[in-house]
């Protein structure tokens, strides 16, 4: 029975490993929702990024198929820049820009020609390169081809009355098509240079020069890294350099987008800059794909407002942490402490069991011991009366021995009142009582014992203790028996206290100190076994008495010690009785 109750018991309980895994188990579960918390917020803020970058793109998308819609009528309609003052601007703008752009060409060779003189064949090399039709060294003496007209057009320049002449779409050669050009004269020598265009690279000059004024109106808005364009052959055309970015180029990314309508996003890392977010879309002009747009848009809110986010989980899940390893632990606790209790009261029923056990066999051999012991007393009396020694010293030996036979008859009737008292439930009667004319009463019984060891007796009772419904006889035989126990452990001498208190309102105590060798924690876990005794005579039964006397009351007794220093009992009983 009792191997089932521990196996229940253990069966129950939680260990620490358990207490260990739960607590781990909380700390994947919190983890792995904190990472999820995360990436949700991270999409959430992605999907803004994207919302706004396409919103951008397709204002961007407009406003370059207006713009190049608007080129394309004025280049139709001859004195079309001449409607109004916008496009007229507009346009002459556009026309400074493509001019500012062949100077700086001619202005490169010029630099380069100044090093060496450069041949027909680098000088084709170089207009493929800077996207222009022609590149010419023109030296007055050596142009036998040329006719008077051509070098009449460049005869400020050879007179060097001017350092730039513009000659707008102008055959210079019998066997050229009309050609948009640029001359300079040479620093390194005789001649100009020329830098010419033809009327379709015109178009494509004005449009990208066109795209890249928009570029640089929208590319300053706060939150924009850069503005690209890129044609369908993944050229740049235009872009913006804020920050310094400069050519962002991932033809692989760009060909993922050919051929698709929305846009694409992706997080970017740039170089010695901050991640930006880019969002790219097709770009179409008239109706037709003409290449790509894209945007990068700084990711500086969006990783302060995931910070605050990562700070925040982190806290979250610390704050759940302590509050779940709380639980778990109070739960652990809580189960242990009902555990112990219900093994308190296992051990209780066992220490029960085992007594009613001693009980019904004290109650089975009481009336067969006790006949004997009677008539073993009687037959001692009649020896002592009727056939004492004539001799004196005899006598006294005899005296001795008859006394001796006594005091174990008597010892043996205790016994046998102590195993009875196990047999059955005694009915109590309980009576207003005064704690203390009961520690007075055991006072005066005590005082002589106490006298002849050598041991101090002191009594206390606080006034304030009231009297309280008890059996007056068995709480008297309760701390008697406790007394008993606190004088046999002091063998050579000592201090006996006796103490009743109370706390006004529901209980009074009374305590019993002695100054003894004290006894072990592992003794007083014992200590109210009927089977366990510290002492070489007796059974061990005082202290199983009191203690069934006092939950009869229903009270309670404790018992603190220490080894070489004391031992103190406490009796708690209710004031209004059981």
């Amino acid at each position: 029975m009792a191997e089932k109750r521990e196996s229940r018991s253990r069966r129950l309980s939680i260990g620490p490993l358990y207490l260990i895994l739960i607590c781990c188990l909380i700390i994947l579960i919190l983890i792995v929702n904190g990472f999820f918390e995360i990436n949700r917020t991270r999409e959430s803020l992605r999907a803004i990024l994207e919302n706004q970058g396409t919103t951008l793109l397709r204002g961007l998308e407009r406003e370059i198929q207006n713009t190049v819609s608007t080129i394309e009528v004025i280049e139709g309609v001859p004195g079309g820049h001449l409607l109004n003052i916008a496009s007229s601007t507009s346009f002459f703008a556009l026309e400074d820009a493509v001019v500012d752009h062949l100077l700086e060409i001619a202005i490169e060779v010029d630099q380069n020609d100044a090093g060496q003189t450069l041949s027909p064949q680098e000088l084709k090399s170089t207009a493929q390169k800077k996207g222009v039709k022609r590149i010419t060294i023109v030296e007055a003496r050596s142009q036998p081809e040329a006719s008077d007209n051509s070098l009449s057009s460049y005869a400020p320049l050879l007179e060097g009355t001017r350092d730039m002449v513009i000659l707008p779409f102008k055959r210079l050669a019998p066997n050229e098509e009309d050609l948009f050009s640029i001359a300079i004269r040479r620093t390194a020598g005789e001649g100009i240079i020329d830098v010419g265009i033809d009327y379709s690279q015109m178009k494509d000059l004005r449009r990208r020069f066109a795209i890249q004024n928009i570029l640089d109106t929208m590319g300053f808005a706060e939150g924009i890294q850069y503005l690209s364009v890129f044609d369908d052959s993944f050229s740049l055309v235009a872009q913006t350099q804020k920050e310094e970015v400069g050519e962002i180029l991932d033809v692989p990314f760009l060909k993922s987008v050919q051929g698709g309508i929305g846009p694409r996003s992706r997080f970017r890392s740039i170089p010695h800059k901050q991640e930006v977010f880019e969002v790219t879309k097709p770009l179409q002009l008239d109706g037709s794909p003409y290449g790509f747009i894209q945007v990068g848009l700084s990711t500086w809110e969006i990783q302060n407002i995931l910070s605050v986010s990562k700070r925040n989980v982190v806290v979250s899940v610390a704050v759940f942490l302590a509050l779940s390893i709380t639980g778990v632990t109070l739960i652990y606790a809580n189960q242990n402490r009902h555990l112990r209790r219900l093994r308190e009261v296992e051990e209780r029923a066992q220490a029960a069991e085992r007594l009613l056990s001693v009980g019904k066999l004290g109650a089975g051999l009481a009336h067969e011991i006790r006949n004997p012991l009677n008539a073993i007393g009687m037959a001692i009396q009649r020896l002592h009366r009727e056939f004492l020694p004539p001799k004196e010293e005899q006598a006294k030996e005899y005296d001795r021995f008859i006394a001796v036979i006594r005091e174990e008859i008597n010892r043996l009737n205790q016994i046998v009142d102590q195993f009875v008292f196990f047999s059955k439930p005694h009915k109590l009667t309980l009576a207003p009582s005064s704690l203390a004319d009961i520690l007075d009463t055991i006072s005066v019984l005590f005082a002589e014992e106490a006298r002849a060891r050598s041991i101090d007796m002191e009594k206390e009772v606080d006034g304030r203790v009231p009297s309280i419904m008890v059996d007056k006889a068995k709480i008297t035989q309760a701390v008697i028996n406790i007394v008993t126990n606190g004088l046999d452990a002091m063998e050579e001498g000592g201090s006996l206290r006796l103490k009743a208190q109370t706390d006004g309102k529901e209980w009074v105590r009374i305590t019993v100190s002695d100054t003894g060798g004290g006894i072990s924690e592992e003794q007083i876990e014992k200590a109210f076994d009927y089977s366990y005794t510290t002492r070489e005579k007796g059974l061990g039964l005082g202290l199983p008495i009191a203690h069934k006397i006092i939950e009869e009351h229903g009270g309670r007794i404790t018992i603190e010690s220490e080894v070489e220093k004391g031992t103190t009992v406490a009796i708690f009983l209710p004031i209004k009785g059981p």
